[in-house]
């Protein structure tokens, strides 16, 4: 019985190891998932502020562009005047010479 007894042991004591190497195995392989996730995780955050400074730079352009075309639009709006009271001008010259060559 003592050698039934020596061998039960031992495969108890097998077990137990077994079952601490699962558990230990286990517990890898989750701080692996952990350590991924973190990786993942701060690339991607590394990601986002590289788009916020591209946000940042695009907005001022966008800024920089509504200033040139409001100051665009208000020299149209200049030439439009002068070209009307250069038109205007031109109409009652044309009218005036009508008149003197009785056209």
């Amino acid at each position: 019985m003592s050698e039934l007894k020596k061998a039960s042991d031992r495969l108890g004591q097998a077990i137990e190891r077994l079952d601490k190497a699962l558990a230990n195995g286990r517990q890898s392989a989750e701080d692996a998932r952990t350590l991924a996730l973190a990786s993942t995780i701060a690339t991607v955050e590394r990601e986002r502020d590289s788009l916020r400074v591209d946000v940042d730079a695009l907005k001022l352009e966008r800024a920089q562009l509504a200033q040139a075309l409001a100051a665009a639009r208000e020299r149209q709006a200049a030439a439009r005047q002068a070209n009307e009271a250069v038109a205007e001008r031109l109409d009652d010259a044309i009218g005036s010479l009508r008149v003197i060559l009785g056209v």
